[in-house]
């Protein structure tokens, strides 16, 4: 493995997505938990989506386990969808090819083809 990461929301996107469908909570272990934003910051990689968020947002409807949860999303106006699908943000946990403080923009920067 060259490269492991973790999505990673940050404030703007969490806004959209709580604007859609409230906040997102979880039980764990008997205690209620409320997902967070990724400080701007941590994150160590965006990828622009814009232009394919349509695609994304097919691929994230796929996903039935989540349904009950992203079927608020399918009313939503296009451009708050884009809001939340076309930018993808994530926190890069471990790399052997790069790690230096820039920005990416690709999952596979640095991985030879």
């Amino acid at each position: 493995m060259s490269k492991l990461y973790y999505i990673a929301w940050p404030e703007s996107t969490w806004s959209a997505y709580r604007a859609a469908v409230r906040a997102l909570t979880v039980n764990v272990d008997g205690t209620e938990r409320q997902a967070t934003a990724w400080p701007d910051w941590s994150i160590t990689t965006e990828v622009d989506a814009r232009s394919v968020w349509e695609t994304v947002w097919k691929a994230v409807s796929c996903h039935e386990s989540q349904l009950s949860t992203y079927e608020r999303l399918k009313d939503l106006a296009p451009a708050h969808l884009e809001a939340l699908w076309g930018r993808q943000s994530f926190y890069r946990v471990f790399s052997v090819v790069n790690g230096g403080r820039d920005k990416e923009t690709d999952l596979f920067e640095g991985i030879p083809a």
